[in-house]
């Protein structure tokens, strides 16, 4: 087993203190009532733009948690950028097929995680589409699991 060298040391040291404000940070959202409340205004949010396709909506709600996060800054807490809401999401939020199709045409070989990637989603979301596209025989797949990966027939 090679040694880290010093940088490397470095920048685990970094990351663990990184991890170490992180914690703290949440620690405080979840003590103050009101910090927990805009923090939960900014995860419906982005939950709410998740499943908008209105682009006006999706607009005016972007501004919005451009605002309540500035409000959370200011108290010394940082939102991720586009933190991702949780749990399973309703049949509304489902890739189009024609786009997933047009992707797996351009890009043979591709896995899911990069598919979903370049879609802006993640591969629990594409993954109906892709199954309905598999059973219509219009996607092949090779391969298993995390690396399974996908081309038109």
């Amino acid at each position: 087993m090679a040694r880290r060298t010093e940088t490397q040391r470095i920048a685990d040291l970094e990351a663990q203190i990184a991890a170490l404000k992180a914690r703290a940070q949440r620690k405080q959202v979840k003590k103050d009532p009101s910090l927990r409340h805009i923090s939960g205004a900014v995860r419906s949010i982005d939950k709410a733009m998740a499943e908008s396709g209105d682009a006006a909506t999706r607009q005016a709600l972007a501004e919005a948690r451009s605002t309540l996060s500035a409000c959370l800054s200011l108290s010394g807490v940082v939102m991720a950028a586009g933190t991702k809401a949780r749990g399973r999401r309703g049949a509304g939020s489902s890739v189009d097929e024609s786009s997933l199709l047009a992707y797996v045409e351009a890009h043979p070989g591709a896995r899911g995680e990069q598919i979903a990637a370049a879609l802006g989603t993640d591969s629990n979301t594409i993954r109906p589409a892709m199954q309905r596209l598999i059973a219509a025989r219009k996607v092949k797949t090779h391969g298993q699991r995390r690396g399974m990966t996908y081309a038109a027939v």
